[in-house]
């Protein structure tokens, strides 16, 4: 037995090494230590020439390295290895990660089987809380869509059970894109108040199983799915994405803040981290690129339909992506005289601004007018309806199986080819990039347990590719919604959306949820602003006005979309203008450096949309704009007081702040950042219903002028 451990700056894990695996012993947070029993399960066994037997492991060697080490083990039957990877970054808070490669030595393809990736017992002070999420891709659960109020989903968004003896939760997580249908975040926190514990899973399809045990202590298994099992070709590999382990002090907002902030550090996009700009603000082609950007907008986005000249509702040319669509064709003709994407393209890098180009893994069910290499078809000469899976998106269009490396090799080349000649720098998916099902056989079984690990394999090398070929290019994931609400697509998407409801009010229940998980930063919040307009009789969702909608969308990254029709180039209908400029600003150099570098706080209960709730932006040090700290603050009804009073933390306690209250400035005040955090702030809302944004200017370092349009 060989004892190992790694630390983050934070953590310290301390490992065994056996013939049987890696074990895991204890886990110290600053003081708090979790003792551990359990690690990680080598694969259980193999099927070959028609006989299952199990493998017969043994360690073989270890090394360090600059952050980490890693272990061998190689079994003395078929030649196969397991190589297991534990990475810590000891310069900032965090987890450790652990991954692992199986690969096979045997000569011949091998039917490998798989159990627990993870399997591990933790002992608490007191009988943890396991906080879980779901991804509530389409609407958040418990709240009315105005749009389809039939569409309803029971549930509270955030679940939190205490994990006593015989308890347990299931974390399941699939790539199925219905309405609130994937399942939950790979992840769950341990709660016991004053520290805590997380677990979770760098990839889309797994199981995250969590049973309470006696004496406050808990079981965490982590696997792909019950009875996972999968052919590895002669020669090939099973890679076993990281699983993300740590502990924090503190209570749940330090926990998730935590983690939240490493995985901004080591995770999100390098395109993101090192681009203060982002979350680009981003429109529908609505406005004119220049007309935009004098809004403080950033990113044009063209959505659904551009490559199609006949009605959305054939879904034709859905995987052919060239411009057929008169509208567009109209619309670059006369905003910049120009004829092709490349024009487009062209022209919006001249004005700095980001095209987001929206393109579908889809059958094109056609054949006519295609280039002979559009192959992306199941129609036709030319055709590959092996490329294709049963999984037909809204009963019509059949998503590419990218278990078959030639149609994954094939898509790659394309959307190459796309992004390169047209200049857009970012690639808008949709609907189930990654299929959820399959009757073909290819690198995975035809109907089996293993099409979502393959599909998510020629998934994710075709994001990579793009991402590490072409300079700049930024990917950002919609999956009706936010189905891909995940670690390993987060890992490589600019933004994910939040919901797919474009109602400012789910969308703003759907961020407080899905923000213990994720970076804010990396969370889109793409609303029809015609929801929070009292003037369009056609989509006002019956609740709020412009500013409490604007201040619900603001709290994320930013995706504005009306579903009124643009009167022109130039304007837009309900005076939405004044609204974009005002609140974009704000937006642009208050909040975003704090989505970026602060800490997010979940002030008031979740948003029922009934009663009070608010959310908090707070940092220890002074951004360029001089504001340390935003409190949004919402008064839905008048089934409420009319004053509330809320924590503020997050603060630097040594600065002087000035509480600015944006819309009633007679309340604004100043303290200290110790006094604000030690006695709370009161905000008063006389009228039935309202909304506040508070800013927290550090004194003597933000402008009195600096109102930003209040």
């Amino acid at each position: 037995m060989t004892d190992i451990a790694c630390k983050t700056a934070d953590n310290t894990i301390a490992f065994s090494i056996k013939d049987e695996g890696l074990f895991l012993n204890s886990l110290i947070c600053d003081d708090v230590e979790f003792l551990l029993d359990g690690g990680v399960p080598l694969p259980d066994s193999y099927l070959l020439h028609g006989e299952k037997k199990a493998f017969s492991w043994k360690y073989s060697s270890s090394e360090r390295n600059a952050s980490g080490f890693s272990v061998l083990f190689c079994d003395t039957c078929v030649s196969c290895a397991y190589r297991i990877n534990v990475r810590c970054r000891s310069d900032i808070n965090g987890p450790a990660e652990i991954s692992a490669v199986l690969t096979n030595g045997s000569g011949e393809p091998l039917r490998v089987f798989l159990r627990e990736l993870i399997l591990v017992e933790c002992s608490f002070p007191s009988a943890p809380v396991a906080w879980s999420f779901p991804k509530e891709s389409g609407v958040a659960e418990g709240v009315v869509w105005h749009n389809e109020p039939q569409t309803f989903f029971k549930g509270t968004g955030i679940y939190r059970d205490i994990m006593t003896e015989n308890n347990s939760v299931l974390i399941e997580t699939t790539t199925l894109q219905d309405f609130n249908a994937g399942g939950k975040v790979p992840m769950v926190y341990l709660d016991a108040e004053n520290c805590g514990m997380f677990v979770a899973f760098e990839w889309s399809s797994s199981r995250i199983i969590v049973n309470g045990l006696s004496g406050n202590k808990v079981r965490v298994s982590l696997d792909f799915h019950e009875n996972f099992n999968t052919v590895i070709s002669a020669g090939g590999d099973l890679i076993i994405p990281p699983i993300y382990f740590g502990g924090y002090k503190g209570d749940i907002e330090d926990g998730s803040n935590l983690f939240k902030r490493w995985f901004f550090l080591e995770k999100t996009p390098r395109s993101v981290r090192e681009n203060e700009n982002e979350p680009l603000t981003q429109i529908d082609y609505q406005l004119y690129a220049a007309t935009a950007k004098k809004l403080g907008i950033q990113s044009i986005k063209w959505d659904y339909g551009w490559w199609t000249d006949r009605p959305t509702t054939e879904a034709m040319h859905e995987g052919s992506w060239h411009l057929r669509n008169p509208e567009y064709i109209n619309n670059i003709r006369r905003e910049f005289k120009a004829k092709t994407l490349r024009d487009y393209g062209n022209a919006m890098s001249q004005l700095n601004m980001n095209w987001t180009l929206y393109a579908l893994l889809h059958d094109c069910r056609s054949d006519d007018g295609l280039e002979s290499d559009d192959r992306l078809t199941s129609v036709g000469p030319d055709s590959h309806p092996e490329w294709f899976s049963n999984r037909k998106i809204g009963g019509v269009c059949p998503v590419a199986d990218l278990g078959n490396e030639e149609c994954a090799a094939y898509i790659k080349r394309k959307l190459f080819a796309l992004f390169t000649s047209s200049r857009a720098k970012t690639w808008r998916s949709d609907f189930e990039p990654i299929a959820c099902c399959s009757d073909k056989k290819n690198r995975h079984d035809a109907d089996g347990n293993d099409v979502q690990y393959w599909c998510s394999r020629g998934f994710y090398d075709i994001v990579d590719y793009l991402i590490e070929s072409i300079p700049g290019f930024r990917y950002e994931s919609c999956s009706s919604g936010g189905s891909m609400k995940d670690f390993a697509t987060m890992h490589r998407a600019s933004v994910i959306n939040n919901d797919d409801s474009a109602d400012w009010m789910s969308l703003r229940t759907t961020f407080y949820d899905s923000s213990y998980c994720f970076p804010p930063a990396q969370l889109q919040s793409p609303v029809n602003p015609d929801t929070f307009c009292p003037d369009c009789e056609k989509y006002y969702a019956g609740k709020g006005d412009k500013d409490m909608g604007m201040r619900s969308v603001i709290m994320s990254a930013v995706m504005l979309g009306s579903w009124c029709n643009r009167v022109d180039g130039e304007t837009l209908h309900h005076g939405l203008e004044a609204y974009y400029a005002k609140y974009l600003r704000l937006h642009n150099e208050v909040i975003k450096p704090l989505m970026r570098h602060g800490n997010l706080y979940h002030t008031l209960p979740r948003p029922d949309h009934i009663h009070w709730d608010g959310m908090q932006y707070g940092c220890d040090f002074i951004p360029e704009s001089g504001v340390g700290g935003v409190l949004f603050l919402f008064k839905p009804t008048d089934q409420n007081e009319p004053a509330i009073h809320v924590t503020i933390r997050g603060l630097n306690p040594s600065y002087i702040y000035c509480a600015d209250y944006l819309e009633r400035k007679n309340q604004s005040y100043s303290a200290t950042g110790e006094e604000l955090m030690k006695n709370g702030l009161t905000c008063l809302i006389p009228e039935a219903t309202g909304s506040e944004i508070v800013l927290f200017r550090v004194e003597g370092k933000s402008s009195e002028e600096e109102r930003y349009f209040f």
